[in-house]
């Protein structure tokens, strides 16, 4: 079954990429937050991150696409260190939709002085059910952010340097990258590991994503395979009950 499921993610994979097809200027119509229905903790938790962050930047949104940026805010406010600088580079590898940007915006700019935000996805050519592509979507959300940059290409032949590298969910079995339309040929979990610790600046942080406690397993053994020292952070609490599925987190700094 993969060797027919790759043929036919390889023809599909190369006509989007080569005859990009989607419906021009993606927008969403905001709606209006709910909080009434929010528990104390989570008013208490939307407080505290307001205070910090100033959250007016993701509330013209969809209640969906607030809370999944909320969701991040939190996360990179607990796990990744606020290394002060005039200038900070951050990487975001196989963004999507990118649409979550918005929160990788607000966290770094809490900071710095200047943030240069990059976004990269190898697949930005795939129509969503909607028939605006990733590239088109990705675009309305990073749009008015300054120095937002967002790449249709491989990681692989990307070699700028970062303080900060953003890794959601990545390939590290065989069965998602297939179902989500992927040559097999673009399986390459330690080769890519490696790649995006080598891209990091001396101090840089490269922090991880993993859904299930499976794939977080896989990832813990890439680590130690490339000699990598991480912190393992374990289940990430999802305090809005934004995803279906669990996630963990670990992160790896370079010395």
């Amino acid at each position: 079954m993969d060797f027919i499921d790759n043929i036919r993610n390889s023809i599909d994979f190369f006509l989007r990429n080569n005859i990009t097809l989607s419906r021009k200027n993606y927008s969403e119509k905001a709606e209006s937050i709910n909080k009434t229905s929010f528990s104390d903790k989570q008013k208490e938790i939307l407080n505290r991150i307001n205070e910090i962050y100033d959250l007016r930047l993701i509330q013209n949104s969809t209640n969906f696409n607030f809370l999944m940026n909320l969701y991040y805010i939190i996360l990179f406010d607990k796990y990744l260190s606020k290394n002060s600088s005039d200038n900070i580079s951050i990487l975001d590898i196989g963004s999507k939709n990118w649409e979550y940007v918005k929160s990788e915006y607000l966290f770094f700019n809490s900071f710095s002085k200047q943030t240069y935000l990059t976004g990269i996805e190898l697949d930005a050519y795939r129509l969503c059910t909607n028939l605006y592509n990733r590239y088109e979507i990705a675009k309305f959300h990073s749009k008015d952010l300054p120095n937002t940059n967002y790449i249709a290409g491989d990681f692989l032949n990307h070699n700028k340097k970062y303080d900060y590298i953003i890794w959601i969910l990545p390939f590290i079995t065989k069965y998602p990258l297939i179902k989500w339309g992927l040559p097999l040929k673009y399986f390459k979990p330690k080769e890519m590991l490696k790649h995006a610790y080598n891209l990091l600046n001396n101090g840089g942080e490269l922090l991880i994503i993993n859904q299930g406690e499976e794939e977080y397993k896989i990832q813990q053994n890439l680590n130690k395979d490339l000699e990598l020292k991480a912190e393992y952070y374990g289940l990430i609490e999802d305090f809005f009950d934004t995803y279906k599925n669990k996630r963990f987190c670990s992160k790896i700094v370079k010395k």
